[in-house]
């Protein structure tokens, strides 16, 4: 990432004894003056927020904390856990055909940034079929799309 990026601190609330995995999660955010900053990478455990979202956050113990979300980007935000390592790529492609972007956290769990423009039901109604298969497993983790599924 580029010098001017921060890391924005997300402190992650357990929804089970096991999940998520980590207590804090950290996102690359471009700072836009006033303890606002705009989130450039698609979150992996933190719910209700998604990339390009404006969040305020303050300075705090040598880390930039979050503290509100100020304006949402439109941008959809899913979780895919893809059973099959080998699969992983055939996934992403899948989702970028869609016109989703995708990051990779270990080897089988994707974040997906899902755009305004981009057909959510399509999206889902895919990962809908392969999670039937039993190829994967996906879940909501910020819905912003009008018409929400």
């Amino acid at each position: 990432m580029p010098d001017e990026y921060v890391k924005v601190l997300f402190k992650l609330e357990k929804e089970d004894e096991d999940y998520p995995p980590v207590e804090y999660e950290r996102l690359w955010a471009r700072p836009l003056g006033e303890g606002l900053f705009e989130l450039d990478n698609v979150p992996f455990f933190v719910r209700g927020i998604s990339a390009g979202d404006v969040v305020a956050a303050q300075q705090g113990a040598g880390e930039v904390v979050f503290s509100a979300l100020v304006r949402e980007s439109g941008s959809s935000t899913l979780r895919v856990i893809v059973f099959d390592e080998t699969r992983v790529e055939d996934v992403r492609r899948r989702l970028q055909e869609f016109g989703c972007s995708t990051e990779l956290n270990v080897s089988k769990m994707l974040g997906v940034d899902v755009p305004p423009q981009v057909d959510l039901h399509a999206v889902r109604a895919w990962l809908m079929d392969e999670q039937s298969a039993g190829a994967l497993e996906f879940e909501d983790a910020s819905i912003r799309h009008d018409g929400r599924p």
